[in-house]
């Protein structure tokens, strides 16, 4: 689904529901539909693209989902009659609207992987993938959340909750590693590359698996990122883009991203430029590691937490950073990869990960050795075992924005040309 309406008038519904399409132009990447269905609430107009939607007399079920879902998947989704149970037996990322003449269910994925917004005044009910195609008023649906409407009113609820693992074995991370890797990973894998831990293990699982891998790494010339991408994809006996923007590219990206996320600081323009970057080179689909280090233990906050107050203070602190993953990450990366006409795709935060990331033990991920903490101790001891060569496993790592120089060099261009940022 790229966008719906609801409007007491047909023709209102249909006019609202194109404005909300032609907002989101950079998305309609295939053809795409408009259909009408009349409910006791008023008429409803969705949009969406090819392969997306599904209309079945007088319902109808349309769905931005990754990986694809056939035909046959969508029409069970859209005649279950227990929709918390069917949703739970996906492991996809998702999100779209059931709409029937009853009643209209907007849902979203696990972990926000596909976003979804909406809003509702006393004219209409609106719903997009972006949020900044339906005004400043638009909520955001939670991860895991459902939204219904009937002629009694609304109501969220939530359908998803963890299922339960007991993994405490890095072999058998290894081994979940790969199975994700091998239902999520396109023939082509177009990867962001910055050679560290999360991008080497997803770009090793590629090769692996017999699909072509190219790396793509956005940096300033002498950053760390640009010297060790070489070296690392060398490494790893893979095909290596290094893209060292030039600041009109690096202005125009922060420009286009203020654009849909005025409340941006310049962290989240230097990420999200670095993504925006990447996935115009990717040609469809950008593969990313992002979700990798709050699941396993990877930020030096982390670190600190555990030196300060124990382990017990940095599982907290895990644990609030992957609730507010979606707000944080993967609503500004997915983001700039479709302002890009891409797609984004961050394995580590499929379910089948997810899940078993969540019940490891937090000693497990940040482990004590020799007085020293090793960060993502687990997810190192998987990528050991799956083949990972030590000069990657071994070596230290900052964060994106830093070691590719990209923030460094953005922050410099935005004060130029004074744009007032909040410095996050």
């Amino acid at each position: 689904m790229i966008g719906l309406a609801v409007a007491k008038r047909a023709e209102e519904a249909r006019s609202i529901a194109e404005s909300i399409a032609a907002a989101q132009r950079y998305r309609l990447t295939r053809p795409h539909r408009l259909i009408e269905i009349e409910t006791v609430m008023g008429f409803a107009c969705v949009a969406a693209r090819e392969g997306e939607i599904l209309e079945k007399s007088d319902r109808l079920i349309a769905c931005a989902h990754y990986p694809p879902l056939d035909e046959s998947r969508l029409e069970k989704l859209l005649e279950s009659e227990d929709h918390v149970r069917s949703l739970r037996g996906l492991d996809q990322f998702f999100s779209g609207v059931i709409i029937d003449r009853e009643s209209i269910m907007l849902f979203r994925d696990h972990v926000g992987h596909m976003p979804l917004g909406y809003a509702k005044t006393a004219k209409a009910l609106t719903a997009a993938l972006s949020r900044s195609a339906l005004g400043p008023a638009a909520k955001t649906l939670e991860p895991g959340h459902m939204l219904i409407l009937n002629s009694f009113g609304s109501k969220i609820i939530r359908w998803y909750d963890p299922a339960p693992w007991a993994m405490s074995s890095p072999r058998e991370l290894a081994e979940r590693l790969m199975s994700t890797a091998e239902k999520y990973l396109p023939d082509q894998v177009f990867l962001g590359f910055s050679g560290g831990l999360d991008s080497s293990i997803l770009a090793h699982l590629a090769a692996l698996l017999g699909r072509r891998v190219k790396g793509i790494t956005v940096a300033m010339r002498g950053s760390l990122d640009y010297l060790w991408a070489r070296e690392a994809a060398d490494l790893l006996g893979i095909e290596l883009e290094i893209l060292e923007p030039h600041d009109a590219e690096l202005a125009e990206a922060a420009s286009l991203l203020l654009s849909h996320l005025p409340r941006a600081g310049l962290m989240d323009l230097s990420i999200g430029s670095i993504v925006l970057l990447a996935a115009r080179r990717g040609r469809g689909m950008l593969v990313v590691g992002q979700g990798a280090d709050e699941l396993f233990g990877g930020y030096w906050r982390y670190e600190k937490a555990v030196l300060e107050g124990g382990i017990e203070a940095a599982a907290e602190l895990m644990r609030r950073d992957v609730e507010m993953i979606h707000e944080k990450n993967l609503v500004r990366d997915e983001l700039a990869a479709a302002l890009a006409g891409s797609q984004l795709l961050a394995p580590y935060v499929a379910k089948s990960i997810y899940e078993v990331a969540l019940s490891i033990d937090p000693s497990l991920k940040l482990r004590i050795l020799d007085g020293r903490v090793i960060r993502k101790w687990i997810l190192r001891k998987a990528a050991e075992i799956l083949g990972i060569p030590m000069g990657i496993l071994e070596k230290p790592k900052k964060a994106a924005q830093y070691s590719s120089g990209i923030q460094k060099r953005l922050g410099k261009i935005l004060a130029e040309k004074k744009m007032g940022l909040r410095i996050v």
